[in-house]
């Protein structure tokens, strides 16, 4: 899952404005990547934060942009798939069958909340999403022993964090067509800027 920022392809571009070719290819790259970052940090990192309550240097850390160059002419931002704390995004807890130790994180999503692997207790004082067992897939290769076997289970006998969802999991829900027609009129002015410096 990705989001790619490219130009269309120019037939004939640095003929058709006079310019050098290597000069209008690098037009061309640095206004592609200056798009990206701009689209990087204003239409996601700042909404996806002030929606969430994670710190915006985290999804700087989740959210990777891979830059354009002379091989590979668009840019593409891409959303980690790994587990965000829940304890980073705003949250409470959501009491469940009257329990008094026991109770469901809900964290702060987009447009509304969404509910965290994990449990809070609402008798503790820091009230901290925590989680009791841990799931994880496990790797297959043609030599394993028990393929039955899909994941490992770890149970913890000191709570830990809980996971809350990933980069990608917001990623998927909050960007649309809307975004992305943001993105390449952002990339138009950024292109078009350059090619007025370049020409006037």
């Amino acid at each position: 899952m990705s989001m790619e920022v490219s130009l269309p392809p120019f037939e004939g571009g640095p003929a058709a404005f006079g310019i050098d070719e290597k000069r209008f290819e690098r037009i061309q790259i640095n206004s592609t990547n200056r798009a990206a970052r701009w689209v990087k940090r204003v239409l996601l990192v700042e909404p996806f934060s002030e929606a969430t309550g994670v710190r915006r240097v985290i999804f700087n850390d989740r959210i990777r942009i891979n830059l354009a160059n002379r091989n590979v002419p668009e840019a593409s931002i891409v959303p980690s798939s790994a587990s965000i704390p829940a304890r980073c995004y705003r949250h409470r807890a959501d009491p469940v069958d009257g329990s008094k130790v026991s109770a469901r994180v809900l964290v702060d999503w987009w447009q509304g909340e969404k509910i965290a692997a994990g449990f809070i207790n609402p008798s503790s004082d820091r009230k901290l999403p925590l989680a009791t067992r841990s799931v994880r897939a496990r790797r297959l290769t043609a030599r394993s022993k028990r393929p039955h076997i899909k994941e490992y289970r770890y149970e913890y006998w000191t709570p830990e964090d809980a996971n809350g969802p990933s980069a990608a999991a917001l990623f998927r829900v909050a960007v649309d067509n809307s975004t992305r027609e943001q993105a390449a009129d952002r990339l138009a002015f950024e292109f078009n800027k350059d090619l007025d410096e370049e020409l006037f």
